[in-house]
């Protein structure tokens, strides 16, 4: 993308506040290295191992009820989203986003190399358009008319 996609319009912050009006009670950042965790005002977990399936695997082994994760690359998930989520959201181009995804810190995971497969047994919900995710700047591009519409 060009720039740390964490920082672009305050997201991870905007995150935070949004999931707080859907009820979360905590927010935790996975910020990657210790030095990261400067750049966000909310709780900083630095990554634990050497990909991002087995630090979340670590981080969800210490927490207690239900668990919804937010992507930084989120720019449209909202408190409505948030609200409605039930497992993995599917997101408006038929793509599940479990990064987004809203489960039981209970539930049993088996340790998978990629994030896709360590979800893989919690079901699919809707997302629609506010459930993507962005990853190049032409995806960017695509999603800012939504944001200019909804003044985010």
């Amino acid at each position: 993308m060009g720039s740390d996609k964490s920082l672009i319009n305050s997201n991870v912050g905007r995150l935070a506040d949004e999931m707080r009006k859907s009820g979360c009670s905590r927010v935790i950042v996975m910020c990657g290295t210790a030095q990261r965790s400067e750049l966000f005002d909310e709780e900083c977990i630095p990554d634990s191992a050497d990909n991002l399936s087995d630090s979340l695997l670590s981080v969800i082994s210490q927490l207690k009820g239900s668990v919804q994760l937010a992507p930084c690359d989120a720019y449209l998930a909202d408190e409505e989203l948030f609200s409605r989520i039930d497992g993995v959201p599917v997101d408006d181009n038929g793509k599940r986003q479990p990064l987004l995804a809203k489960f039981d810190s209970s539930m049993k995971f088996e340790r998978a190399p990629r994030i896709r497969d360590l979800f893989q047994m919690i079901s699919s919900c809707e997302g629609g358009v506010k459930a993507r995710n962005v990853n190049t700047p032409e995806e960017f591009m695509e999603i800012q008319s939504y944001l200019q519409t909804e003044d985010r």
